[in-house]
């Protein structure tokens, strides 16, 4: 069996001819293709710390790709097990999107009726922002 060494407890799986890095991830995926959301999956890579040399020694860069983007801005991190560092990691995460203004929100789901509760919020939120985008134009 594959195991993804970088998340705790993770099985990388196959759904719908993707390879998500686990099984909570595909679950994921699945749900959205249910709710008729479309997804992109890890779309874009950001370097939150350079690779840099110390003492002869080059230490690796420290990146994030969110695991979805739905509605073009909102970014959904897929959190069963956390590891230590994650604490860190979105601390940066959330600086990198406020320091490049980027457009983006970001929520953190840990299981799947988080995943439901949050998808029922984003729909009525689209759905008003596209009402006001629509009525502008009139």
């Amino acid at each position: 069996m594959i195991k993804n060494k970088k998340i705790k407890n993770a099985t990388v799986t196959v759904y719908n001819g993707i390879t998500f890095r686990s099984k909570l991830e595909a679950e994921c995926a699945k749900i959205l293709d249910e709710e008729g959301i479309k997804y992109q999956y890890e779309p874009f890579k950001i370097i939150l710390l350079p690779s840099f040399k110390y003492l002869g020694k080059t230490l690796r860069e420290w990146h994030y790709s969110p695991d979805f983007v739905v509605f073009n801005n909102i970014i959904i991190e897929v959190k069963g097990f956390p590891n230590d560092v994650w604490g860190y990691k979105k601390k940066m995460i959330l600086k990198y999107i406020v320091d490049h203004n980027y457009m983006y929100e970001f929520y953190e789901v840990k299981n799947k009726t988080q995943l439901r509760t949050l998808i029922k919020e984003l729909k009525v939120k689209n759905n008003e922002n596209t009402r006001s985008n629509s009525s502008t134009y009139q």
